[in-house]
């Protein structure tokens, strides 16, 4: 039977809550999961609060949208490869995610949408913020858009230009230990990808940016750093974006293709701890 969903967005830019269902339970029926897969479309992250599901349940509902993209280099469970824990401990002082960022998009082909579980939260903090990319793009002038038409940006997943305190973004998650590492698989070092990316279900435009973009295609970094300054500043300003509050239970599940998010580092000397799974997308045009 299908559930009876009840949509409460969470801000004006993007975000809702979904009521109602129960992912243990209702994700065989097909006239829900439309519903849920529509609400992503409609509003680019979706939250479902009080769940009790399983790693196999999790990766059932993910299997939904598509095949599980693996990271090159962080390792999932042991028993379940395809779920990454994502855990900071009372004595870590760096969190996984914080900065402004799109998920694999230093991959050729970019994980399609995030699913993210919470298992453990802390008392206060820990939230995670999310920024609406069709409202940026639709925001900027029309000249802005003219001369970024047809531009395309180099994304890396770990670079000299993305290290902070002198380590790189790999080194501070093996230091830390939120997640496990891996060898890297093979996979090029950096990858070119379209700065105003159409989204192959609904249509529409966004801009195609975040902390793994390097600089423009074809240029070098002085030529190109001072507009992709200007446009991640502009991607994330406050009314483009909504906040998340976790529970011990809450599941969000947003649409890489058109979102930012960020994971607030504001809860040292508490745990925090989710599992999360990524689903593969395809090459951005």
């Amino acid at each position: 039977m299908a559930a009876d969903i009840e949509i409460r967005p969470i801000a004006g830019a993007l975000g809702a809550e979904l009521h109602g269902v129960d992912l243990a339970r209702d994700m065989d029926d097909n006239t829900t999961f439309a519903a849920i897969h529509q609400a992503l479309l409609d509003h680019c992250v979706i939250f479902f609060r009080d769940q009790e599901i399983t790693p196999e349940q999790q990766l059932g509902f993910a299997r939904r949208f598509g095949d599980i993209h693996l990271h090159p280099y962080i390792a999932g469970m042991p028993d379940y490869p395809e779920i990454i824990e994502i855990l900071k401990t009372e004595t870590d002082t760096y969190n996984f995610g914080n900065d402004w960022h799109t998920d694999q998009m230093f991959a050729p082909k970019p994980a399609m949408a995030t699913m993210l579980y919470a298992k453990e939260v802390p008392a206060a903090g820990g939230d995670t913020i999310f920024a609406n990319m069709y409202k940026a793009y639709d925001a900027l002038s029309d000249g802005m858009k003219a001369m970024l038409a047809g531009v395309k940006t180099v994304a890396a997943g770990d670079s000299n230009k993305n290290k902070a305190g002198g380590r790189s973004r790999r080194e501070r998650y093996a230091a830390n230990g939120n997640v496990a590492m891996k060898e890297p698989v093979d996979q090029p070092a950096e990858v070119e990808h379209p700065l105003i990316r159409t989204h192959p279900e609904t249509g529409r435009k966004s801009l195609y940016i975040g902390s793994h973009t390097q600089r423009f295609a074809g240029m070098k970094d002085e030529e190109s750093d001072g507009i992709i300054k200007y446009l991640r500043r502009h991607a994330i300003r406050p009314e483009f974006t909504c906040r998340f509050r976790w529970d011990v239970g809450s599941l969000a599940l947003w649409d890489n293709r058109c979102v930012q998010h960020y994971a607030i580092n504001d809860y040292h000397g508490h745990r925090r701890r989710a599992h999360r799974i990524t689903i593969r997308g395809d090459t951005p045009f």
